[in-house]
């Protein structure tokens, strides 16, 4: 997959910064300089280089228990009118899940 070039244009103390990335170099890479880059490209990729030994599998249902945590927080601390701390966010909780 060809990946566009990103743009990057900003100011700083009146000058005008821009700056473009080949990320199809950094792509390439990365690829080239990091063991098993290549499990990470998609979930089957992962999946694959998994059941082959060559990386771990990733806590997908620790990573959609600790979003939905974050997500009841978001409205939690909505409804009080304040920061909330992770504690409150897990007693607050109405999910069966195990916590973390």
């Amino acid at each position: 997959m060809r990946l566009s070039p990103f743009s990057y244009h900003a100011t700083l103390s009146d000058m005008n910064m821009n700056a473009t990335f080949d990320l199809n170099a950094m792509d390439y890479r990365w690829h080239q300089l990091r063991a098993n880059q290549d499990a990470y490209d998609s979930s089957q990729h992962h999946w694959l280089a998994a059941l082959q030994g060559r990386v771990e599998l990733l806590p997908t249902a620790r990573i959609a228990l600790s979003t939905m945590l974050i997500s009841e927080g978001i409205y939690l601390s909505d409804k009080l009118g304040r920061e909330v701390t992770a504690e409150e966010i897990a007693a607050a909780s109405v999910s069966t899940a195990i916590r973390l």
